[in-house]
């Protein structure tokens, strides 16, 4: 009983990385610029598409190092491309849509760099470009992901005149079939049950992004992302509510946004609870702005992270362990056949 706390605070609490402050400032203040200009020439939805094909390309954490950083940032930019056409091509065409989003979600289970970028670019920029889909509606994507590249580049000049960045530690993870069909079974149902919902639920697709975001590989990590997820999202869902509470005017929105994706992107390093926390509310503008959905959609969003929690518990622990059991031999069967062949 008392190893439990001990066990669970540094899992959630305690930093396991450094903070990057110098290139969350970097990022976050091209984020403000990439929704103040567009707003300024009275084009709030370029300014969202921008926001969004950097927010994809950025998030969640960059390599300060780089080589690493550079193909880093080129996969992620090409998959969010690639799910913008994907999108196009898919358009008025759900069953198509969704089996992209499952094989996109299984191409980030096998490429590292990319993650779940690829579920994610497919998922937000469907939602973000809705019945207006086509190619000239992709290249506000492209140009939000070429940025994440500028501001990367002024981070690094200016780190190596300041300081020498440190090295990046975060060991290179091998491919994992096993949970690469995971994922496809988890999505798959994720999305299944997310197109059974009520024509004109608002919010449905977040409980894919929480699938997409929650299942790990090998279940120790999944079992930690599961409660970061669930606690940060709680506190995630009350930001999301007052923002969207409040209908703030557009240049308080998009202070508060910077300030909250600086803080995600600063802190994600140090723990992805604080991501949890604050990267929720930013996702969550940005795919809406400039409109303001009604203010419990941070809760539909919550109610969504716990159906997407449920969906991964089931996949990652619970079908496993009655397969386990499904096959375990039944031994007192076995004893029988044993002791009659022995009788005479």
């Amino acid at each position: 009983m008392g190893s439990g706390p001990r066990i669970a605070l540094p899992a959630l609490l305690q930093p396991v990385g450094r903070s990057r402050w110098g290139m969350a400032a970097a990022l976050a203040g091209t984020l403000g610029v990439l929704l103040v200009v567009p707003q300024m020439q009275g084009r709030p939805s370029l300014g969202s598409a921008l926001a969004l094909g950097f927010v994809l390309t950025a998030v969640p954490s960059l390599p300060t190092a780089g080589r690493p950083a550079l193909a880093t940032m080129a996969t992620r930019a090409a998959a969010v491309l690639v799910g913008g056409v994907l999108v196009v091509v898919c358009a008025d065409r759900p069953v198509s849509l969704a089996v992209v989003t499952v094989g996109a979600a299984v191409c980030g289970a096998l490429i590292d760099r990319l993650g779940a970028t690829a579920g994610l670019s497919v998922v937000l920029i469907a939602i973000d470009s809705g019945s207006d889909a086509s190619p000239a509606t992709l290249w506000p994507y492209a140009i939000g992901a070429a940025t994440v590249f500028v501001a990367w580049t002024v981070w690094r000049l200016a780190a190596n005149l300041l300081h020498k960045p440190p090295p990046d530690t975060a060991p290179a993870r091998t491919i994992d079939r096993t949970h690469a069909v995971r994922v496809a079974v988890a999505v798959a149902a994720a999305v299944a049950l997310a197109d059974w919902l009520p024509d004109g639920f608002v919010g449905g697709h977040w409980l894919v992004t929480s699938v997409l975001l929650t299942i790990q590989p090998g279940r120790p990590a999944t079992r930690v992302r599961l409660v970061q997820r669930l606690s940060g999202n709680a506190a995630g869902a009350v930001i999301a509510a007052a923002l969207l509470g409040a209908q703030p005017a557009v240049p308080v929105a998009v202070a508060v946004t910077v300030v909250l994706f600086l803080l995600a992107i600063a802190l994600r390093p140090v723990n992805y609870t604080w991501w949890a926390i604050t990267g929720p509310p930013v996702l969550l503008v940005i795919s809406e702005y400039p409109h303001w959905f009604p203010w419990y959609e941070g809760g539909v969003r919550l109610a969504m992270n716990l159906l997407g929690a449920a969906i991964v518990v089931a996949v990652m622990f619970l079908a496993p362990k009655a397969w386990t059991v499904f096959r375990q031999p039944d031994t007192s069967d076995t004893v029988y056949r044993i002791q009659y062949k022995e009788v005479p």
